[in-house]
């Protein structure tokens, strides 16, 4: 085995055990009634230490070890990452919103199904029923967990503003200036879109892997390996072949 296999292989079985252990803390807190401010400080400290190392998928692409986008890997990151370590953590009273919870519960959920699918997918032993896990769950818990990102931001534009948190004003050495209040005004602005351009990216992986591109259903369309028309029908040379003996018989009448 290579050694960047059994990188990999370890890597992602790490990130696996850890958001396995973070959605299994939430379930017990929840089965226990506790409050949103103890279900977060029971799951916050792992969280933060997993989320912080999922900086390195986004290394791992960027030096080709993973066959994904750097620039989608790093967008995606940076958006988990503000929520969590710039937002939610430095700002107390998001520690009892239920909107916090959801949030690590939707990225636990997904990331226990993501993380072990990359581990098999690296071993080459991936079970079937993983990749179809891996390409669907997404579907529900990707909109959950950016709902809940958006609504922390939008709680917490009254204390960005009267605590000024990384914020510069004028006039300082840099002559220049920086409101985070308002840059994340424009960023829940641009948030849906910025959200679509990877959701709808992972919908076509999904199209991909399950939409049977490459199964017998799939096989027969568009022409491109069996010779057949779009529509299933018999092969185009057969068409040109018919229809060239129809002019000769016309011609001959």
């Amino acid at each position: 085995m290579k050694f960047s296999t059994a990188y990999l292989a370890l890597y992602n079985a790490a990130q696996a055990c850890g958001w396995a252990a973070i959605l299994v803390v939430l379930a017990i807190g929840v089965a226990q009634r506790e409050t949103p401010e103890q279900l977060y400080d029971r799951a916050a400290p792992l969280t933060k230490l997993v989320q912080g190392a999922a900086l390195l998928d986004t290394l791992h692409a960027a030096v080709g070890l993973v066959p994904s986008s750097p620039a989608l890997s790093l967008m995606f990151w940076v958006g988990r990452g503000n929520a969590l370590f710039a937002i939610t953590e430095p700002i107390a009273a998001l520690h009892s919103s239920w909107w916090a919870v959801v949030m690590l519960g939707a990225w636990a959920a997904a990331e226990v199904i993501r993380y072990p699918w990359y581990a098999a997918t690296t071993l080459g032993a991936c079970p079937g029923w993983l990749t179809w896990l891996r390409y669907t769950m997404f579907i529900p818990l990707f909109p959950v967990g950016t709902i809940a990102e958006m609504a922390l931001m939008w709680t917490s534009l009254p204390e960005l503003q009267s605590r000024r948190l990384y914020s510069l004003a004028l006039p300082n050495p840099y002559n220049w200036a920086f409101d985070y209040h308002r840059f994340i005004q424009i960023v829940l602005l641009l948030y849906p879109l910025l959200w679509w351009q990877l959701y709808s990216s992972l919908l076509r992986a999904r199209a991909k892997k399950l939409g049977g591109g490459s199964s017998k259903g799939g096989s027969s369309k568009g022409g491109s390996s069996s010779g057949t028309s779009g529509d299933g029908s018999r092969p185009p040379a057969a068409d040109i072949l018919r229809q060239e003996t129809r002019t000769k018989l016309l011609k001959v009448q």
